[in-house]
């Protein structure tokens, strides 16, 4: 690269340098530094010869100008015999450990990815801080996707609720002959959908569309689309989409209980459940706990009556009894006996 081409990249070069060499704590105090020899050998490593007083004023720009006339770029501190350092970044790193757990731990971003996309934030922290920045989270609860799909996908769909177009995708689904296998459905014909809300219920991202098949608003788990692809027809059904209240429908359609009508709905509780109970049904206007005796309390809350509610319920065993309405009590009880009446 000619002398005068090289020199232009001389400040560029000095400040991906502090970047990548320095860094200091969340109150700004360093923990690595260099000194202004040491930033000369690198810039003589990229073919520029600089003195030191050109590489402080340099720094100086970089941080405004002496008079600090100019917007600053960066936050340099230190010098004058003294080791030189970025004070603050434009992403903390406490906030770069947190993006990264978040990527580390979204089920919708394949292995691959999440790998690749942590070893892009490490451009934004120093080389040292970079070592330590991978991720201990074990996703426990369910299955982490290790193709590439469900994040392409989506970005395809948001890109359509955009450019307020229908989009056109397989729906698949397991093959009950070969469960390993998925087939798709309707025969192996393509969905039309105008998309127009995503969702993120349980760990799943669902598109909520206008189906042009079933002229009606209907939910798709997006990790079971394939192949999605933007069509030049405009959108339809955004009336109905408008009408149906879409918090509502979110709430009905991807709650813990799914598959009816959502009704207030009262469940007797022993104590060592309350956390997990508050976790659940967060109290408010609509969510109200009471004390029974030493033992026990109630929630009262709107729930959708479902088998799903059922077997949540099963699932406390004694610890949890529906006490009202009456009329889901008798509808539980008689699930229980049909249950009961399997194993005689």
């Amino acid at each position: 690269m000619p002398k005068s081409e090289s020199q232009k990249l001389k400040l560029l070069y000095i400040a991906d340098y502090l970047m990548r060499e320095t860094d200091a704590d969340d109150k700004g105090n360093m923990i690595n530094g260099v000194l202004l020899w040491q930033i000369k050998d690198y810039l003589k490593e990229k073919g520029i010869e600089a003195e030191e007083h050109s590489i402080r004023r340099d720094i100086d720009l970089l941080c405004g100008g002496k008079d600090l006339s100019l917007d600053p770029i960066l936050d340099v501190r230190g010098g004058k015999g003294k080791p030189i350092y970025l004070g603050s970044r434009f992403l903390p790193f406490e906030d770069l450990e947190i993006i990264v757990e978040c990527v580390a731990s979204a089920n919708f971003i394949s292995k691959p990815e999440a790998e690749g996309l942590i070893e892009s934030l490490k451009h934004f922290c120093s080389k040292h801080q970079a070592e330590s920045l991978t991720s201990e989270y074990i996703v426990a609860e369910r299955t982490k996707y290790t193709e590439k799909n469900t994040l392409k996908q989506l970005r395809r769909i948001k890109s359509s609720i955009k450019s307020n177009r229908k989009i056109s995708f397989f729906y698949t689904r397991h093959n009950p002959n070969k469960i390993t296998d998925t087939e798709n459905r309707r025969k192996g014909k393509r969905y039309i959908v105008s998309p127009f809300k995503v969702v993120l219920s349980n760990g799943n991202h669902y598109l909520i569309g206008y189906d042009d098949t079933y002229h009606r608003i209907l939910p798709y788990r997006i990790d079971r689309m394939k192949d999605v692809k933007p069509t030049d027809e405009p959108r339809e059904g955004e009336d109905k989409f408008k009408r149906m209240g879409i918090s509502d429908y979110a709430k009905q359609t991807f709650g813990m209980f799914i598959g009816g009508n959502a009704d207030r709905i009262t469940i007797q509780f022993e104590n060592s459940l309350l956390d997990a109970m508050l976790e659940r049904f967060p109290r408010g206007s609509d969510t109200v706990y009471t004390k029974v005796d030493d033992k026990h309390f109630t929630v009262r809350t709107f729930i959708v009556e479902s088998e799903n509610f059922y077997g949540w319920v099963c699932g406390l065993g004694e610890k949890a009894i529906i006490t009202d309405p009456p009329e889901t009590v008798e509808r539980f009880k008689s699930y229980l006996q049909k249950i009961s009446e399997r194993y005689k």
